[in-house]
């Protein structure tokens, strides 16, 4: 029987890094209604959803500290690869 936490964790840091490294390649991506931290959140729920529903009966539920932690962490690692490898704003 498969934690369904450690593959929500390892999903989400995959997410943060992934939507890090797109937006650093679009740097046009935060602006408007669809931001990273909303792309993060859908990422979440779509997760959270198949995890619940296709595997079901193959891995225990997840929790709200799971869940947080999967999120939180995959935020964290977007913010990280964001102003580690982002380029100084300029001004103009």
């Amino acid at each position: 029987m498969k934690a369904a936490r450690n593959i929500y964790l390892a999903t989400m840091c995959i997410a943060g890094v992934v939507v890090g490294a797109v937006s650093l390649g679009y740097p046009g991506i935060g602006k408007g209604y669809v931001t990273p931290l909303m792309i993060l959140l859908v990422i979440s729920l779509v997760v959270d959803v198949i995890l619940m529903r296709v595997m079901r009966g193959k891995v225990v539920p997840l929790s709200m500290e799971s869940r947080f932690a999967g999120f939180f962490s995959g935020y964290v690692l977007f913010l990280l690869i964001t102003f580690l490898f982002g380029s100084a704003p300029t001004v103009a």
